[in-house]
């Protein structure tokens, strides 16, 4: 029987690790069972490839049987595949598991798939392989078939008892060196957010044990990754443990990248002076700062503490990134300016705005008709309009997210957009909408990634001081933003560019706390500008006149 395990990835990044998909093709190897007459391998593709040929290609394989990793993101890709795939050899048998599966099993033909998985896969999946075989009613808990077409959500396994999909090598021919991954350390989450596939409290938190952990970490560094993205909603839930997983990678591995994904009410000194030890980044889930708005999906917000947990982490040089959603019950485009301008100032690295999906088998679905709320009823369920929030509303809630990712994230800009900000009298929430309007006024705004920005920041800049008639700040705005873009480039690519500066470096850096107006009062500018590069590494970084 020769098993192929599909997964599609939203595009090649360091999120496209097939994680899922190696969890299963790991059980079934360790089972002794299907050992014996499975073979079991792992396929990895994204919505760029083609599903039509994938699934011809495919079929051009001895393959028996087909398993597909299914989310909201990759769920119209699998339907043209799967269709693909019974057009051509009905007997093909096809499996799928994976949140989609979970959330929306209702959608799904059993038909055209002999079994879904919904939960947690690793033993409901080779329960059902076993059944299968043995030509047996398809049935058990987490398994739907036409034998058992009745939903129910796999037990808790016992993280304990898994095999390893990294110690048991079934993740080496994508872990080329160099590479990113994603690495699983818990499973579960203790907060119930109503937009959230937790929100229901179905599944506990569990972790794998510690010795696997740091096996885990042997491996990581042996193949040599470069970037590991930590599966685990709230890191710093415990704070023993996390402080020894933090040491463990200092000590361990201090030159690979981790990014984790943790809460900010949860953050003490001792935890942010161990993340300031490793290389990594944090994210941390905002959403909005609005309490009212919080309140429909199950969270709160404390303006004043937020602001002291961001600071800590600040003040020890952190990297973190911070997301919102737009939508939620009772939000409107005024309050998401806010929450944004807010964010903004927070002074994150980048900032993840995403508009509402209503997921099928999260609180908020089930309350849809409570707040009036009208979405797509296929993947991805995402908002189309609500009492507060029109259709109109949404469009431009989505341009000033995209004036956002272009200016703030990819443009780098947190270490001046305050100053930006300042010198143009504008919001920030303002200057995004402003900056996509430029873009989309004067180029393609859907291939603007093709384009130097920090070439088109500058040029935005200009345009706007025109505009604002502040003339008189002009040299020391480009110059302290010509320093940063320079200052980025460098930390990302480790070569300097030429600087072309009316100041000098020093005083330059006082505007990250010197109001602009006050800066052109106390320092006079070069006559002509002077070229500057930069030396140095991330520890210390020095800028010297050319």
């Amino acid at each position: 029987m020769n098993i192929l395990l599909i997964s599609t990835a939203i595009e090649k990044s360091n999120l496209s690790f097939p994680l899922g998909s190696l969890c299963i093709e790991s059980s079934i190897k360790n089972d002794k069972e299907l050992n014996s007459i499975c073979d079991v391998k792992t396929l990895l593709f994204d919505l760029e490839v083609d599903p039509i040929k994938s699934a011809k290609n495919i079929l051009e394989s001895d393959v028996n049987m087909i398993g597909l990793s299914i989310y909201l993101w990759n769920r119209d890709w699998f339907d043209v595949f799967v269709s693909t795939i019974k057009k051509i050899n009905n007997n093909i048998i096809i499996f799928a598991g994976g949140s989609e599966v979970s959330a929306n099993y209702s959608s799904f033909n059993l038909n055209t798939y002999s079994f879904l998985i919904a939960g947690e896969g690793e033993i409901a999946t080779l329960l059902a392989i076993k059944k299968l075989l043995r030509q047996e009613k398809i049935e058990g808990i987490g398994i739907i078939s036409k034998d058992n077409p009745i939903f129910s959500l796999s037990t808790n396994v016992d993280l304990s008892t898994l095999s390893s999909p990294l110690l048991s090598n079934c993740g080496d021919h994508f872990l080329d060196k160099g590479c990113s991954i994603l690495w699983e350390m818990t499973r579960g989450c203790p907060f119930k957010c109503g937009f959230c596939f937790e929100s229901k409290g179905l599944r506990s938190v569990r972790n794998y044990p510690f010795e696997r952990i740091e096996k885990e970490l042997d491996y990581i560094i042996e193949k040599g990754v470069r970037d590991v993205f930590v599966l685990d909603p709230t890191f710093n839930i415990n704070k023993e443990r996390t402080i020894k997983i933090l040491n463990l990678i200092r000590d361990k591995a201090n030159h690979i990248h981790f990014t984790f994904e943790i809460r900010a009410e949860l953050i003490d000194e001792d935890i942010a002076i161990a993340f300031s030890e490793i290389f990594c980044s944090l994210q941390i889930g905002l959403q909005s700062i609005h309490p009212k708005v919080l309140k429909t999906v199950n969270r709160n917000f404390d303006l004043k503490l937020f602001k002291e947990k961001i600071t800590i982490l600040e003040n020890l040089g952190l990297v973190y990134g911070l997301d919102l959603i737009i939508g939620l019950p009772y939000d409107n485009i005024e309050l998401f300016k806010e929450s944004l301008d807010f964010t903004v100032f927070c002074k994150p690295s980048n900032i993840d705005i995403f508009l509402l999906s209503l997921l099928p088998g999260t609180k908020l679905y089930d309350q849809v008709q409570d707040y009036n709320i009208k979405y797509h009823k296929n993947s991805p369920y995402t908002l189309i309009e609500s009492p507060t929030y029109t259709k109109e509303d949404i469009k431009y809630a989505l341009k000033i997210k995209k004036g956002c990712d272009l200016f703030y994230t990819k443009g780098e800009s947190v270490m001046f957009i305050k100053v930006v900000c300042n010198a143009l009298n504008l919001r920030p929430s303002t200057l995004f909408e402003l900056f996509y309007d430029f873009i989309d006024n004067k180029y393609d705004i859907d291939n603007v990634d093709s384009f130097d920005i920090f070439s088109l920041q500058d040029e935005f800049i200009k345009i706007m001081i025109e505009k604002e008639n502040v003339h008189y700040l002009e040299k020391a705005l480009l110059s302290f933003i010509e320093m940063h873009q320079g200052l980025s480039y460098y930390l990302d690519e480790f070569t300097s560019p030429i600087l072309s500066l009316s100041y000098i470096p020093n005083q330059l850096s006082e505007l990250d706390y010197l109001d602009i107006k006050e800066f052109v009062k106390k320092y006079e500018p070069f006559k002509k500008n002077k070229n500057y590069y930069i030396i140095g590494d991330y520890s210390n970084i020095d800028i010297i006149e050319y």
